[in-house]
């Protein structure tokens, strides 16, 4: 009969699976525990195991014993349904840890590879402390075997949000990043009938985001926590040209997918950061009419051709219009799909000051109906986006003239292009 100390089992319990137990009662020389929390724990104390891993991965298992135990080695025994193997006998080499005070013994196993495991096997590892009096303990976990996690990025790799050129953008532009993590990946195995080639692949615990400028160290932008689980997760991330970066300057972004102990990352193209693009210098200026008297053909603008925009033509040419007039109130509409953003407290050097990146990217930050059909006042100021296109304009109000006795009401106003 064998005995072992109460204070063992009491020490073992927070270790998350460390193979440790002790009782105040008489036991078999062999038995094996299932079913316990803790059996061994991943890299460092209190990191539950996971549930996938990839092959050639390495599980550094960590195994708990009183010293008074006297542990000879342990064996490390893996099984699947096709086969089995000790994969190693490894001898006692515990040193004391202060903080649960036992012995404590790194056990090295290394997931085997795709060919002799394919993608999806589930794999039993039973890990067994063999001590010097006969006696032996046995700990269990399973996993199955799975992809590490995969980066690419998507059909259109980078969108710019201001609708420029990609050597347009200035620092402080925003870029829209089209990534696919684990392409063709599920997250429970076997895959669905419909997709029968797809691959198991581990959970991404997060994907993380960084800039750099120039030769200089990443900077760490954001992340999003647990994106997938193991199935494909195709999103498109928002990144900032950093302000810091000067004209000249190359600035790439990094994307790290991170799955316990592996990663991969992921690099964009580099940008070289350049001055603002102008708005033509010369202004433009029209203006519409609404009324008795005045003449049908009047009532309509295209910004595109500088002209009014006769009554019969098709309203995808009318860019504004004159929608009505209520006593001093005066109203302007875009019919068709010419887009108008009212830039908050805009006046004459917002008008003047304009460049296409601030106010392409003002439309993409706030636009997605048109902002007209209210009353519009002397010095408002409009980003506008010409029918759905990269085309982009900045227009200013310049004058008003309401309809009084049945008058004609008119509205004039500048426009600056590219």
């Amino acid at each position: 009969m064998k005995r072992f100390t109460s204070w063992g089992l009491a020490a073992a319990l927070p270790l998350l699976a460390l193979l440790t137990m002790g009782c105040e009662k008489e036991v078999d020389d062999y038995f094996t525990l299932q079913g316990e929390p803790g059996q061994a724990i991943l890299g460092l104390p209190n990191a539950a195991l996971a549930t996938k891993y990839a092959p050639g991965e390495t599980i550094p298992i960590l195994v708990a014993y009183a010293e008074a135990e006297q542990l000879r080695d342990v064996t490390v025994f893996q099984a699947t349904k096709q086969d089995s193997s000790v994969t190693g006998t490894f001898p006692a080499a515990g040193a004391y840890n202060t903080t649960y005070r036992q012995q404590v013994m790194q056990v090295p196993y290394t997931v085997p590879t795709t060919a002799a495991y394919p993608n999806g096997t589930l794999v039993r590892v039973d890990v067994t402390l063999n001590f010097q009096n006969g006696s032996s303990r046995t700990r269990r976990f399973s996993y199955s075997v799975a992809n590490a996690p995969t980066l690419k990025f998507g059909t259109t790799p980078a969108t710019y949000r201001n609708g420029l050129s990609a050597t347009a953008q200035m620092a402080g532009d925003l870029i829209g990043y089209s990534i696919i993590l684990n392409e063709n990946g599920v997250s429970t195995f076997p895959p669905p009938t419909a997709t029968p080639t797809f691959q198991l692949f581990k959970a991404v615990d997060s994907l993380t985001y960084f800039s750099r400028v120039g030769t200089a160290n990443p900077v760490r932008i954001g992340s999003v926590r647990n994106p997938t689980a193991g199935a494909t997760n195709a999103r498109t991330i928002d990144l900032r040209i950093p302000t810091t970066a000067t004209v000249g300057q190359q600035v790439t972004f990094l994307f790290t997918a991170y799955a316990q102990a592996q990663s991969t990352t992921l690099t964009t193209a580099p940008i070289t950061v350049a001055n603002a693009t102008p708005f033509s210098t010369t202004t433009r200026s029209g203006r519409i009419t609404f009324g008795p008297g005045s003449t049908p053909d009047s009532t309509a603008f295209n910004l595109r051709t500088g002209l009014n925009e006769p009554a019969a033509n098709a309203v995808t040419a009318k860019d504004l219009l004159f929608a009505g007039v209520s006593g001093s109130t005066v109203s302007i509409t875009a019919p068709n799909t010419t887009r108008f953003y009212k830039i908050p407290g805009g006046n004459l050097a917002t008008f003047t000051g304009a460049t296409a990146n601030s106010i392409g990217l003002l439309l993409f930050q706030n636009t997605t109906t048109a902002d007209l059909g209210t009353a519009v006042a002397v010095g408002d100021v409009y980003a506008v986006r010409v029918r759905g296109t990269a085309e982009v304009m900045v227009l200013r109000i310049t004058g008003i003239k309401p309809s009084t006795a049945g008058s004609i009401a008119r509205v004039k106003f500048d426009y600056r292009t590219l």
